[in-house]
């Protein structure tokens, strides 16, 4: 690779010389379908931008981030930013339309029963928290290098990977609904982790696995995704939500996307986070019997097919098959090699899968050259 001239066109997915091939004789891409190939220079300033853990930027003056701050929107989802705008579009028909209408229809004295309503709500979430954060010291050992010296660790790696800096409780429980969930209201953020998941994932083999999880976790916190937690709380409480859901949804669902994709850079390893998905897909005991593609023809099903598109949409969560099968792509843009060796290790069929869904990624337009 090393001595390809930079004039070279080269293939945007692996950088191997195009030649006058219309197949790519490292990867495998069509590329007698792209209008127009890089060069290897363009390809290489290329890789080195979206390669990168993180980009530093330089913050603007109306910011409070430090001289040089990192930021996290290189791995977000393509999707987040507008469907972000379309959840804010929802929020303000809540706000502008939806309430007005529903005090209008009933009567005045609505006004200052809603106002009512929404303080004591928030009065209640915030006093909750804090009764969560009571009951989890009582019942629970709370991380520190004293308690848990080990995933303390974990947590400043991480943390310090995303420049996250603001105070998180963590807890470590027994049994929990979730192995791994993190609420974050009115300034309190508390994760709580099951003491199993801690035990079977700090063992060195298998700590990236536990990367992965907590950033995306700590990912969440950084890129903001929760704020809009406490509004659909106080929309619930006043029972405007359903009318604006449909709009929310798409966002949380990208979120979702997101927080995948900061873990596996966190954990720096394509493999790991696949493998921690899988665990959704069918538990732990099950996870390592599955080998990285055999899920890939029925993740072609699932966006192929409409009812399974029509059930997530009223979901919050995409379907786990969706969440692996964008890793596989984001790996493939993020971290070539890596993907690579994970595409090794499949069959002519499931690498036909996997094309399949990276053709209806939104990494593939990213990556096409521009024409």
């Amino acid at each position: 690779m090393s001595a390809v001239h930079a004039s070279v066109r080269v293939c945007p997915h692996c950088g191997a010389p195009a030649e006058s091939h219309d197949y790519c004789a490292g990867c495998g891409t069509h590329l007698a379908t792209l209008a127009e190939l890089p060069t290897r220079t363009e390809w290489e300033a290329q890789r080195a931008q979206t390669t990168a853990p993180l980009a530093l930027v330089e913050p603007s003056a109306s910011t409070t981030l430090p001289d040089k701050a990192t930021s996290i929107r290189p791995l977000l989802h393509p999707t987040e930013r507008s469907r972000l705008i379309l959840a804010v579009v929802g929020v303000a028909i809540a706000v502008v339309v939806a309430i007005p209408v529903l005090i209008a229809a009933q009567s005045a004295s609505l006004l200052l029963n809603l106002v009512v309503i929404l303080i004591g709500s928030t009065i209640s979430l915030w006093f909750g928290q804090q009764l969560l954060r009571a009951r989890l010291l009582g019942r629970s050992v709370k991380v520190s290098p004293e308690t848990l010296p080990e995933l303390q660790a974990l947590l400043d790696e991480v943390a310090a990977t995303l420049q996250y800096h603001r105070r998180v409780d963590v807890y470590v429980v027994d049994k929990a609904k979730q192995p791994i969930s993190m609420s974050s209201y009115l300034g309190t953020r508390i994760l709580v982790i099951e003491g199993g998941l801690v035990a079977e994932l700090l063992a060195p083999a298998r700590r990236p696995q536990l990367v992965f999880l907590i950033g995306r976790s700590i990912g969440a916190l950084r890129a903001k995704h929760a704020r809009f937690d406490l509004v659909v709380i106080l929309l619930q409480a006043v029972n405007a939500l359903k009318y604006v859901s449909p709009l929310l949804l798409p966002w949380y669902r990208a979120t979702t996307y997101s927080g995948d994709q900061i873990g596996m850079v966190c954990c720096a390893d394509l493999e790991a986070a696949l493998q921690a998905t899988r665990r959704l897909l069918v538990g732990k005991e099950l996870a390592c019997d599955l080998d990285a593609g055999a899920v890939l023809p029925q993740a072609c099903l699932v966006q192929h097919r409409l009812l399974p598109r029509l059930a997530q949409l009223f979901s919050a969560e995409p379907h786990n098959t969706n969440r692996y099968a964008n890793l596989l792509c984001f790996g493939r843009y993020h971290d070539p090699e890596s993907w690579e060796r994970v595409r090794a290790s499949m069959d002519a069929e499931r690498t036909r899968s996997l094309e399949d869904l990276w053709a209806r990624s939104p990494y593939r337009r990213r990556l096409a050259p521009a024409e």
